[in-house]
């Protein structure tokens, strides 16, 4: 029995287990991989967060003859000089279940009563109308009135300047906290994990964001923005289902936003 244990501490001094002490040291090596990734990532968040806007407004619900108002607040991101947001269409539109006598599902009217946009390190809140309604994509374009660049300049993200998403690759969002928080910024980070042609393109991301928000790539390159995608099938759990989350490239949105930006060069709708 001896001359065993004898054997063994001698296997303990061979080189080999050396190797495994450098496995060990390797390992120490993915996390310090990890604080690289949160590193690229807070770098991100700096350079873009000023971009991303609260949007903060009163909404008027009509149903069954009566008039309720409700206060919502969301999140957006400035994509022109001249005080274009977008945001999602659901914040201006939000999905609202009113059940009347015995549950039955009463119809319900919304319209966007008071639009307010909030940017960091800004008390004021300047007031903001509807331009579009894309709801192939489900965003909402909103403009700032009576906003003058000469005289106010904002950081916005130019998406007529982009990469391509990577399969694999990890991806960055920024969003923002609300005003009890003081507006503080955060990010969060996805994985691009497939890609669908059908029922149009997009990449698949392992987690999803808000609808409207753009994503990075970790140099800090845009990607496009977070989407909700459905299939087109109306089967079992795919009814109710908001989507699958996806990356839609910012090529896919840019055309839009063109849209928008000349719709809001108009003028607010009478």
């Amino acid at each position: 029995m001896n001359r065993i244990w004898i054997a063994l501490f001698a296997l303990l001094l061979l080189p080999g287990i050396a190797l495994s002490s450098a496995r060990a040291d390797d390992l120490g090596a993915d996390d310090l991989g990890a604080d690289d990734l949160g590193d690229s990532a807070n770098a991100v968040m700096k350079k873009q967060a000023p971009a991303i806007v609260t949007i903060r407004m009163v909404i008027d619900i009509e149903f069954g003859g009566q008039n309720r108002e409700t206060r919502l607040q969301a999140r957006g991101v400035a994509i022109s000089d001249s005080g274009l947001i977008m945001t999602a269409l659901t914040t201006i539109k939000p999905n609202v279940n009113v059940r009347g006598p015995r549950g039955k599902n009463l119809e319900a009217k919304i319209t966007p009563a008071d639009i307010k946009i909030v940017f960091e390190k800004d008390e004021k809140e300047h007031d903001a109308f509807v331009v579009v309604k894309d709801t192939k994509r489900g965003l909402a374009f909103l403009q700032i009135r009576d906003f003058n660049p000469e005289t106010r300049t904002i950081k916005w993200i130019d998406f007529a300047s982009s990469a391509k998403p990577v399969i694999g690759d990890q991806v960055v969002t920024v969003t923002r906290l609300s005003k009890g928080f003081d507006y503080a910024p955060l990010f969060t980070v996805a994985r691009v994990i497939g890609k669908v042609k059908k029922p149009r393109k997009g990449h698949l991301i392992d987690k999803g964001g808000n609808v409207g928000l753009p994503v990075f790539n970790l140099d800090g390159k845009l990607l496009g923005i977070h989407a909700r995608m459905k299939s087109g099938l109306r089967e079992g759990l795919q009814r109710n289902s908001p989507g699958q989350p996806v990356l839609l490239s910012a090529k896919e949105v840019n055309g839009v936003i063109k849209q928008a930006m000349k719709k809001a060069a108009e003028g607010e709708p009478e």
